[in-house]
C-alpha cells in the first residue's frame, strides 16, 4: 500500500524509493520464515511493476499540468512571461509598493526597425531577434525585477523599489546590451546595428495607478523612439510640471484637458502621437530661434494641446478616407477657436491660446479663422503651423498616404512666403537635415 499510494502522489522516484523498501522487507522477512522464495519474487515484481506503472502516470500528470500552466503565465516564444501574467504582477507590485510605502518603477521597450528587419528577412529570423532581446533583457534584470514580453515587439520590466535614477540606469544596461550584440542581418539598419527604445516612468512621481504607469511609460517609449530611437527616455510632461504651480480649481481644469487630450487620441487615428511629435518638432525650433524659456513653455503647451478642439468633431468626419462636404468642412475648421476657448480660462495657458488660435493661418492671410498675415500671426502659431503641415504630410491619413521627408520639405520651401513663414522654413530645414532625421524616417 504504501507503495501505490507515494507512486500516485510524489511520482516514479518515490514509488522506486517504496518499492526498494518493501523488497528489502520482504526478503528480511523470507530469510526469517524461511517462506517460499518464489512467491516472493512474485510480489517483488508486481510490487515494481505498480511502482514504475503509477509513478510513471504520476510523472506524465505533472508534467502535463506544468506545461498547462507555463502556457497560462509564459510566453511560447521567448519564454519569459505573457501580457496576462504582465498584468498581474503589475497588481501585485504596485499592491506592495503602496502598503510599503516604496518606489516602483516599469519600463517599456520596443524593438526599433523591428517591422523592416521582419520583412527583409522574414519571421523566423524575427523570432530568433525576439528570443535573443528577452534573453538578454533577463539576463539585465534577474533577481531585480521582472520581465514580459508585451506584445509583438513590445517588451516591458516591472522592478520594485526602484526610483527614476534606477531605471534609468538599467533600462540604459538593456539599450547597451542589445546594441552591442551581432543580428545576423542587422547591417541593413541605420548604423549597421539592431536597438531598442526604452520608456521609464515611476510610481509614487509620476503615476499613482497601474493604468497610469502603462500609459505614462509609452508615452516616454514613443517619444524615445520617435525622437531619436536607440535611446532611454524618463517620463515627463509639459502639463504635470505645470499642474504643481496651480490652484485646484485650475488643476481641475488641466486634468480634464489631459483627459480630453485623451478622448482626442482615441477618436482620431491620425492625432494619437501627432501632437508629440508637433511638440517635439516645436521645442526644438523655439531653441533654434533663440526664444526666452517661457516662450518655448507656451509653444509646447500650444503645440500639445492644439487639436483638442477636435473634440467637438465626430468620429466619423476625422476618419473619413473621402473628400469632406462643405458643412463638414466648415466644423473642422472651427477647431481652432473651440481649442482656444477650451484652454483660456487657465491663466497660466494664457500664453499658448493664441498659438492653437491661428495655427492654421497662412502667411500670406489666406488662412482660418481670422485671415492674419505676415507678422500679425504670432510666432508661436507660425512655428506650429510648419511643424504641423510638416508631421501631416509624412505620416499616413484616411484620405492619403505619406509623403517622404524629402517631398515634405520640398513642399513647405515651394510654399514659404505663402502658407509659411520662410524664416521658420529655412530653420525647420536646418534642424531636419542637421539631426539626420530624413535617413532614419526613410526605414521606417
Amino acid at each position: 500500500m504504501p507503495v501505490i499510494v507515494r507512486s500516485i502522489q510524489a511520482g516514479l522516484k518515490e514509488g522506486f524509493l517504496w518499492a526498494s523498501i518493501s523488497t528489502l522487507g520482504l526478503l528480511i522477512t523470507t530469510i526469517i520464515d524461511s517462506s517460499y522464495l518464489e512467491i516472493d519474487i512474485m510480489v517483488t515484481g508486481i510490487i515494481w511493476l505498480l511502482a514504475w506503472l503509477l509513478g510513471k502516470m504520476s510523472d506524465t500528470e505533472t508534467q502535463i499540468r506544468e506545461e498547462l500552466q507555463n502556457l497560462a503565465y509564459l510566453d511560447g516564444l521567448t519564454g519569459i512571461y505573457n501580457h496576462r501574467s504582465f498584468h498581474s504582477i503589475l497588481d501585485e507590485q504596485l499592491l506592495r509598493a503602496k502598503i510599503e510605502n516604496k518606489s516602483l518603477a516599469l519600463l517599456m521597450l520596443d524593438v526599433d526597425y523591428f517591422k523592416y528587419y521582419n520583412d527583409a528577412y522574414g519571421h523566423q529570423k524575427g523570432d530568433e531577434v525576439l528570443r535573443t532581446i528577452a534573453k538578454l533583457i533577463e539576463e539585465n534584470t534577474k533577481h531585480i525585477g521582472f520581465c514580459a514580453r508585451y506584445g509583438g515587439e513590445e517588451f516591458s520590466v516591472i522592478i520594485p523599489d526602484c526610483n527614476k535614477e534606477c531605471g534609468l540606469e538599467i533600462g540604459e544596461l538593456i539599450r547597451q546590451a542589445v546594441e552591442k550584440t551581432d543580428f545576423k542581418g542587422a547591417n541593413i539598419l541605420p548604423k549597421g546595428r539592431l536597438t531598442v527604445s526604452v520608456g521609464v516612468v515611476c510610481f509614487p512621481e509620476s503615476a499613482d495607478s497601474k493604468e497610469q504607469l502603462i500609459q505614462k511609460a509609452d508615452e516616454a517609449m514613443y517619444k524615445a523612439k520617435y525622437t531619436s530611437k536607440n535611446k532611454v527616455e524618463l517620463y515627463y510632461s509639459v502639463l504635470d510640471e505645470m499642474s504643481h504651480s496651480l490652484q485646484d480649481k485650475e488643476k481641475d481644469l488641466l486634468n480634464s484637458l489631459r483627459t480630453l487630450l485623451m478622448v482626442v487620441n482615441a477618436k482620431d487615428r491620425y492625432t494619437y502621437g501627432h501632437s508629440e511629435r508637433v511638440m517635439h518638432y516645436a521645442s526644438q525650433i523655439g531653441t533654434r530661434l533663440a526664444l526666452w524659456e517661457w516662450e518655448i513653455q507656451e509653444l509646447t503647451v500650444g503645440a500639445l494641446l492644439h487639436d483638442i478642439g477636435k473634440i467637438e468633431i465626430s468620429r466619423e468626419v476625422l476618419n473619413k478616407p473621402g473628400k469632406l462636404t462643405p458643412e463638414e468642412w466648415e466644423a473642422v475648421k472651427q477647431h481652432p477657436m473651440w481649442g482656444a476657448d477650451m484652454i483660456r480660462p487657465i491663466s497660466s495657458l494664457g500664453g499658448a491660446v493664441d498659438i492653437v488660435l491661428y495655427h492654421h493661418e497662412n502667411f500670406d492671410g489666406s488662412g482660418y479663422p481670422n485671415a492674419l498675415k505676415g507678422e500679425e500671426i504670432p510666432l508661436g502659431a507660425r512655428i506650429l503651423r510648419v511643424v504641423d503641415s510638416f508631421d501631416a504630410m509624412t505620416t499616413n491619413r484616411p484620405y492619403k498616404d505619406a509623403l517622404s521627408m524629402k517631398q515634405a520639405l520640398e513642399e513647405l520651401n515651394k510654399y514659404k512666403g505663402i502658407h509659411y513663414d520662410p524664416e521658420v522654413v529655412e530653420v525647420f530645414t536646418r534642424y531636419i537635415i542637421d539631426t539626420g532625421i530624413i535617413a532614419e524616417k526613410a526605414l521606417n
